[in-house]
């Protein structure tokens, strides 16, 4: 978020960064050219894809006559207003999926805005007392497990006005100006650390973090090493992340940890105390990265494909029903099992994959929760066999996992195919689960309640939830989800 000084500077700003979008543009396919290795080329493509789609716009409020006021300026404010007018904004920017990931604005969203995801804020308008603080603090919310903290882009000096607003919460000085030394004329310490005291728990931090992945059987002087070949890291990164994958709790403590490396790191940069600690760091966040774009891609689809890797064969192919972005369509209802317990038994990744198979399974056990409520058998079972996994501490425990984890599959897709089955859709299915849920009905009787759960869905489509914008009241919007 771009907070300008005024509306004229909003749109003067859109203006100036469309101008430059493409040098930089241009500037990381040079960086993606010039990789020092295939990490670093891949990092930057990703960077390069997301700022080929990321859209810029400007929010500010309406006044009289907008369009003749910003035109004496020559500028165009009617453009803007069209997306304003036409698009809900709002919703878009807090989707951090969702391409518009810069906003420029001026006194809108700036208090009582609340966007988790947002990480930065340029600061280009003198701002002080609450509504700075509310302004700081669209960046430092903690979201999901990416973000602990934002960053603050200050071009107006706003630190001093920082100041007296802390000062009202008792943690900056009496006048909120500073002495050399960083003592305040109110004697009390400044209210950021001191770069060596954060250099130095920045230390700390890496050294735990090391020590853990030790105990866990890696050494991340691997990583760090200077003269490690490309290939050679990228291995180093697989065998990193499968000692962390052992279960859920290594994993959690491991991120927990990297994060807390990530936090001071930050705290830190771009000071000269953080050259020490590049190379350490780039090692722990390149495992931290590896294990959570495993986690964001995992599907059962993948996993196969990869196990296909070693043991050719390990699925069925059908090269006529293309569905995935590599040209190959896996159908898992026709899935061996046998030859994908074969394949996990000749990789040498077995942790790694059995976390993966886990965080897929979890998605697709979710979406079928989702769509009939009384699969929760199937969930309590799930729960079982990871609380156990979580447990065990051997590559026994890991061998004994998969299995668990490849039968409940199996299981699961017979389940995820009983729509079929019985001749309904996954809409009427769930009614028709309800209505016979603890009965015992003859094969007549079953055939007379499938009929009665076509009727009742297509009576609640036609006329139950036929209630216009029913999304702007929250009373009939509940009504609608039970």
């Amino acid at each position: 978020m771009y907070v300008a000084l005024d509306k004229p500077t909003a749109v003067r700003m859109y203006g100036l960064i469309m101008k430059y979008w493409p040098l930089y543009l241009a500037e990381l396919r040079h960086r993606i050219d010039k990789a020092a290795d295939v990490e670093e080329s891949l990092d930057l493509q990703r960077k390069l894809a997301k700022v080929e789609e990321t859209e810029v716009c400007v929010v500010v409020s309406s006044e009289q006559n907008e369009v003749d006021k910003f035109r004496k300026m020559d500028l165009d404010i009617a453009t803007h207003r069209k997306k304003m007018a036409e698009r809900d904004l709002e919703k878009e920017f807090k989707d951090e999926d969702n391409p518009f990931r810069l906003a420029i604005v001026c006194a809108m969203w700036i208090t009582g805005f609340d966007a988790p995801c947002v990480s930065t804020v340029y600061l280009d308008k003198p701002i002080k007392g609450h509504t700075l603080m509310q302004t700081i603090a669209r960046a430092n919310r903690v979201y999901d497990d990416e973000k602990e903290n934002g960053l603050i882009v200050d071009y107006g000096n706003v630190y001093k006005q920082l100041e007296k607003a802390y000062s009202i919460y008792g943690e900056g000085g009496s006048k909120g100006g500073n002495d050399k030394g960083g003592v305040n004329k109110g004697g009390n310490e400044r209210p950021f650390e001191l770069l060596e005291q954060l250099a130095e728990e920045l230390n700390e931090s890496i050294r735990q973090t090391k020590g853990y992945l030790k105990e866990l059987g890696f050494d991340l002087g691997k990583l760090s090493n200077v003269d490690a070949k490309p290939m050679e890291k990228i291995a180093n990164i697989k065998v990193a992340v499968d000692c962390v994958c052992l279960n859920e709790t290594t994993r959690t403590k491991f991120e927990i940890l990297a994060r807390d490396v990530f936090r001071k790191y930050k705290a830190l940069y771009p000071e000269e105390q953080v050259k020490p600690f590049i190379r350490p760091f780039n090692a722990i966040e390149a495992i931290y990265q590896q294990l959570n774009q495993q986690t964001k891609s995992a599907d059962v689809i993948s996993i196969i494909l990869d196990l296909q890797q070693v043991v050719n064969g390990s699925i069925i192919l059908d090269d006529f029903q293309a569905k995935e972005p590599e040209g190959v369509y896996v159908d898992l209802s026709k899935l061996d099992f046998d030859k994908l317990r074969a394949a996990f038994a000749k990789t040498d990744k077995k942790n790694t994959v059995v976390f993966n198979l886990q965080r897929a399974v979890e998605k697709k056990l979710e979406q079928m929760m989702k769509e009939n409520p009384l699969r929760m058998t199937f969930y309590e079972r799930y729960r079982e066999i990871i609380d156990e996994y979580n447990r065990g501490k051997s590559m026994e425990d890991t061998v004994k996992a998969f299995n668990n984890l490849n039968d409940y599959l199996r299981d699961l897709n017979v389940e995820d195919a009983r729509a079929m089955r019985e001749n309904l859709t996954e809409e009427t299915l769930a009614i028709f689960d309800l209505l016979r849920n603890g009965k015992i009905l003859s094969d007549k009787e079953i055939k007379q309640v499938k009929k009665v759960a076509v009727d009742t869905l297509t009576k609640l489509k036609d006329e139950k939830l036929k209630v216009d914008r029913w999304r702007e009241s929250r009373q009939v919007t509940a009504q609608v989800k039970t």
